[in-house]
């Protein structure tokens, strides 16, 4: 009876526990919630910035494994946008800075000079041209976020006649809420899921405007997280979307079937400019605002990832990309990124099931010449029948041809193979008068013929096909 009541004594002892640090827990976010309610003030999330306002291009090391500064050849860094100085056009190669040779400096180097200098004395290269040009810091509002995370679960239709393609993926990012600095400051280390009472409070959230460009989203099988949280002096919100979308694209079909495509999936921001929200107040009265997405190195490896283990039947994966532009309306500017698939057709079936059974059936035709020229009879018919095989064959494959307004690679192998599948017609008919003359000269024409025809058809096929593969 003794060992029963120490029994049921330990596990209430538990559940109390238990109960008690989760009430524990959720103090956090609680008083987070209590805190935002009391103090919010609707104004953009901007962070004051005070630096040169340069950005350089990035791009994969694949060596490494991680994001670097874009280069030239002579590993001078390369100018993605300038805030302040429009002489500094994107492209643009940056050679010295104050004396300073930057081919020579490291990716950390070069940034603190830009975010730590007052001024500058830059000498950069843009159309072949070596410029000079001095620059100073000012003040600007700056709203960064930071893609932490693209999956590409799957790409599930790349529908090339229809002109789109759908993804299932997986979007994390998160940014910095300089609006709630003070109510963050309860949650400690705690992540805290936003709940009813801040839904209520109808908070500005900036990560609503991060769209993606597609022109379809089932909302039924798309779902939003937000979290609040806070590190480094600051309240940061995550945001992990996940969802099917179906993304137009503009498909290039002109070496068909040896083409390659390249799929662009876009993030773009400004859509903040649109609506109720374009009135709220910046942080603060700086001339300048811009809003940046700026990825990190997981998007490159689960990009990379997804190219070397996805289920695509008819494409392979070549490579991906991560790249981003500005764009400018008035002072305010945004920032779009693009993750790139290239992606490559499987040439196979279309090898195989296309191109060889014309190549068969204009064999059985051209070796029409190879039969006596006396033989009119069986010369015709031989030929005949294969171009009406030639054109059956035809109707059997057009459905998985796309019907366009211009001839591709395929496009133009058929027409050839119909021409020269005629020219043993032609050849008949016009050496069956021939031959009542000189059934010598009849003989030499249809070798002649033969011959040269052969050598046209061969380079002309490779004219059609050598360049795209």
């Amino acid at each position: 009876m003794f060992l029963k009541r120490i029994i049921i004594v330990f596990f209430v002892f538990l559940f109390v526990q238990n109960q008690f640090f989760s009430s524990a827990i959720a103090d956090p976010c609680k008083n987070f919630d209590k805190a935002v309610i009391e103090e919010y003030e609707p104004i953009f999330p901007f962070e004051e910035k005070d630096d040169l306002g340069i950005f350089f291009n990035y791009e994969w090391n694949k060596n490494n494994q991680k994001k670097i500064i874009k280069r030239n050849k002579k590993e001078f860094p390369i100018i993605k946008f300038s805030l302040f100085e429009k002489k500094l056009h994107p492209g643009a190669v940056v050679k010295m800075f104050n004396g300073e040779d930057l081919s020579e400096m490291d990716d950390e180097d070069i940034r603190r000079l830009v975010e730590n200098s007052e001024s500058a004395e830059i000498q950069y290269f843009y159309e072949n041209k070596i410029n000079m040009i001095e620059v100073s810091s000012k003040k600007y509002d700056s709203l960064i976020f930071i893609l932490k995370d693209f999956v590409l679960n799957s790409i599930n239709d790349i529908e090339a006649k229809e002109g789109f393609f759908a993804i299932d993926h997986k979007t994390s990012f998160y940014y910095k809420r300089t609006d709630l600095k003070k109510a963050g400051e309860f949650l400690s280390t705690e992540n805290c899921l936003i709940s009813d009472v801040i839904i209520n409070k109808r908070l500005f959230y900036p990560e609503d405007f991060l769209t993606l460009i597609n022109f379809e989203t089932d909302q039924d099988k798309t779902t939003k997280k937000k979290y609040f949280s806070y590190s480094e002096g600051s309240t940061w919100m995550d945001v992990i979307l996940k969802g099917l979308a179906k993304i137009r694209v503009k498909f290039a079909f002109k070496k068909f079937p040896f083409d390659t495509q390249v799929l662009k999936i876009q993030y773009q921001t400004n859509d903040l400019l649109s609506g109720e929200e374009a009135t709220i107040t910046p942080a603060s009265s700086a001339d300048y605002q811009f809003i940046s997405i700026i990825p990190t190195e997981q998007v490159f490896i689960s990009l990379n990832k997804y190219m070397n283990d996805n289920f695509l039947q008819e494409w392979t994966v070549k490579s991906t990309k991560v790249s981003s532009q500005f764009v400018a309306s008035d002072n305010f500017y945004f920032d779009e990124i693009t993750l790139a698939v290239e992606i490559e057709r499987k040439w196979g079936y279309y090898f195989y099931k296309i191109i060889i059974p014309i190549l068969l059936i204009l064999s059985v035709a051209w070796y029409v010449l190879w039969i006596p020229t006396e033989d009119v009879e069986s010369r015709l018919t031989t030929s005949i029948v294969a171009f009406l095989s030639l054109i059956a064959f035809n109707f059997v494959f057009q459905d998985v041809i796309p019907k366009l307004d211009i001839l591709t690679s395929l496009d133009k192998f058929i027409l050839l193979s119909y021409l020269f599948c005629a020219i043993p017609i032609f050849t008949t008919i016009r050496l069956s008068k021939a031959i009542e003359k000189s059934k010598k000269r009849a003989s030499h024409l249809n070798k002649l013929i033969r011959s040269v025809g052969l050598v046209i058809y061969i380079f002309g096929s490779l004219t059609i096909f050598y360049p795209v593969l």
